[in-house]
C-alpha cells in the first residue's frame, strides 16, 4: 500500500497559503500530550504540523477496505477537553447529515452539539459542503472530542482529495476555536 506523501500535501497547502511542516513527535508534541496524541499522529505515514490557520496537526492512517484509503485526523489542541466529559461531547461532537434527491441536495446540516448548531448557521461553510457532498472526503467528515483536543476526521484517497477540502476543515476548526474561546472550559474557580 502506498504511503501518503506528506511533502506533497505540504506543498499543496503552501499553494493555498497554509504554512506547515512535517511533524516530529519528539519535538512538536509536548511530553504531557504524547500518550494521547500518538494514536492520531504516530502512524506509519507520520503527521503534519500546521503553522497557520485553525488546525494544529494533521495525522494519517492507511486503511484497507474495498481498496486503500486514508483516515485523516485533523487535531485541534485544547488542554481542557476530555472525551469522557459529557458536557464536552455535547459541546463539540457533530455529525453531518444530508438528503439527496436525484443527485441534488434537499437537506444538509450538522447535528449532535452546540458546535453543530453554529456550523449550521455558517452559510459559506454549508454552501461549500453542499457543493461537494458527493465526494467521500466531504461526506465522511465528523467532529469529536478526544483527550486534550478536538478531532475532525475524514477519509481521502490521495493528497489532492485532502487538500481540496482543507478550506472546509479549516472553517470547522475556526468554529471549534471560536466556541472554545467563548466558553472558557477548565478555568479554575476560587472562592
Amino acid at each position: 500500500m502506498p504511503v501518503l506523501q506528506l511533502n506533497e500535501i505540504i506543498d499543496m497547502l503552501r499553494g493555498l497559503g497554509i504554512q506547515s511542516k512535517v511533524g516530529v513527535i519528539e519535538s512538536d508534541i509536548d511530553e504531557l500530550y504524547k500518550p494521547y496524541y500518538e494514536q492520531w499522529l504516530a502512524n506509519r505515514d507520520g503527521f503534519i504540523k500546521i503553522l497557520t490557520g485553525y488546525i494544529d496537526y494533521v495525522g494519517t492512517e492507511e486503511i484497507m477496505r474495498l481498496g486503500p484509503f486514508h483516515n485523516m485526523y485533523c487535531l485541534i489542541h485544547n488542554s481542557h477537553l476530555m472525551e469522557t466529559h459529557p458536557d464536552h461531547r455535547e459541546l463539540l461532537n457533530a455529525l453531518l447529515f444530508y438528503e439527496l434527491n436525484k443527485g441534488k441536495v434537499n437537506e444538509i446540516g450538522w447535528y449532535g452539539s452546540i458546535l453543530a448548531e453554529r456550523l449550521n448557521n455558517d452559510n459559506i461553510l454549508c454552501s461549500r459542503i453542499s457543493r461537494n457532498i458527493v465526494d467521500e472526503e466531504v461526506r465522511s467528515i465528523s467532529i469529536r472530542v478526544v483527550n486534550y483536543g478536538c478531532l475532525i476526521q475524514t477519509k481521502v484517497w490521495d493528497p489532492k482529495g485532502f487538500v481540496s477540502i482543507y478550506d472546509i476543515i479549516d472553517s470547522i476548526g475556526k468554529g471549534v476555536k471560536n466556541l472554545l474561546e467563548e466558553i472558557h472550559i477548565g478555568e479554575e474557580i476560587s472562592n
